[in-house]
């Protein structure tokens, strides 16, 4: 993937985490300031949340409203401990389905996780120039064709290969990125 969309991406996981700490701590300062007010309506709210700030909560409240106030300190503390994850544990890479990989690093890398079966498949349409006939294929691999068959559709679904139908037959070509590594 190129470096500028998935840099875009992790800018737009770590927005999301930055309104969730925003909306977690809005909740918070609110329950205090609800508790300030539930305790003392006559006197100045924000002299009271300032109180509890200091002070800690008054002794004859009840359960439920700590509880509350404790549940979004964890939120809090959930989506920084979130934001620090996405800012310096690099992302997995995927390479399933990725139009633009890095080249040869990826075509190699894919090249060493194919099964025996799928690199005789790759191997056969890379030698007549990265396109061939499913049924060539098979006879040139020394495959059944439902044993062909399944490889490539295989090979299609992770995008290593694009299957075209012509005839009675299909046309299997290697993805642009996964040849152009190859030969690299």
């Amino acid at each position: 993937m190129p470096a500028g969309v998935e840099r875009e991406g992790r800018l737009d996981k770590l927005k999301v985490l930055l309104i969730l700490l925003l909306a977690a701590a809005f909740g918070l300062a609110l329950s205090l300031y609800l508790i300030a007010l539930t305790f003392a309506p006559t006197s100045s709210p924000l002299q009271e949340f300032l109180q509890i700030l200091s002070e800690g909560l008054p002794a004859g409240l009840p359960f439920v409203i700590p509880l509350s106030a404790l549940l979004f300190l964890f939120t809090l503390l959930a989506s920084v401990v979130g934001i620090i994850y996405f800012l310096i544990l690099p992302e997995v890479k995927d390479y399933y389905g990725v139009a633009d990989p890095v080249g040869k690093d990826a075509s190699a890398i894919i090249m060493r996780t194919l099964k025996p079966d799928e690199r005789k498949v790759v191997s056969v349409i890379k030698l007549h120039g990265g396109s061939y006939v499913q049924k060539f294929i098979t006879q040139e691999a020394g495959l059944s064709r439902l044993k062909t068959h399944r490889v490539v559709a295989a090979l299609a679904e992770r995008g290593i290969v694009r299957v075209e139908k012509k005839g009675n037959s299909n046309e299997v070509t290697l993805a642009k990125w996964f040849q152009e590594g190859m030969e690299s």
